[in-house]
């Protein structure tokens, strides 16, 4: 039922179900770690990323009303796959939220992934000109482990398809129960594109 409900809004819309469109642009994460740490190697390491940042707003509704937007990054893992992260604005940790600037408030993964070492929630709030990248346990602080610098350019001609799922950041899976809610969405929402003569 899911999987028809996002392929027909997917096909009328002919684009994604949920944050149709968006603004994909070139980015770069560089992370300072985290100690102590968490399991996850991309947090807990420092290091320099290539990223794609995809700012998109989730149901379309335009400007300047509010709306749930969503930050969708990926990064260039060293064996050059895609990690994918999809955050929205939230009230709190757990509640979309709309929002009219991407820079204000919290961006939340909204659900937990499920970590090495526990449950941990990925979020991102923008200060002093780049987005601060923290993790942090359902009831813990936000400990920051990485800055996010937007380059304002475009990065792609083409669509960029964001599945955290697919993409999984190494030691950050997503729930089973979150799995089989969000496999049979994005299964939808590719048909109901790929039925609509359009991939974006």
């Amino acid at each position: 039922m899911l999987s028809a409900v996002f392929r027909s809004l997917a096909r009328v819309r002919g684009a994604k179900a949920l944050h149709p469109h968006g603004a994909v642009l070139a980015a770069t994460v560089v992370r300072h770690g985290l100690r102590p740490g968490t399991g996850v190697g991309w947090v807990d390491d420092p290091g320099e990323d290539r990223a794609l940042v995809r700012f998109s707003r989730g149901a379309g509704l335009p400007a300047p009303l509010p709306d749930v937007l969503g930050l969708a990054l990926r990064v260039e893992s060293p064996d050059g796959d895609p990690w994918d992260l999809l955050l929205s604005t939230t009230l709190g940790r757990r509640l979309p939220f709309p929002r009219r600037d991407a820079r204000s408030g919290l961006h939340s993964s909204i659900a937990a992934f499920a970590g090495p070492r526990g449950r941990l929630l990925v979020g991102a709030r923008w200060v002093d000109g780049r987005f601060l990248l923290a993790v942090a346990t359902p009831r813990g602080p936000w400990r920051p482990f990485a800055e996010l610098h937007v380059h304002g350019r475009a990065a792609v001609d083409e669509p960029v398809t964001f599945e955290p799922v697919r993409h999984a950041v190494p030691g950050l899976a997503v729930p089973e129960r979150w799995r089989r809610l969000r496999e049979p969405a994005y299964a939808g929402s590719r048909r109901g594109r790929r039925r609509s003569g359009r991939s974006g």
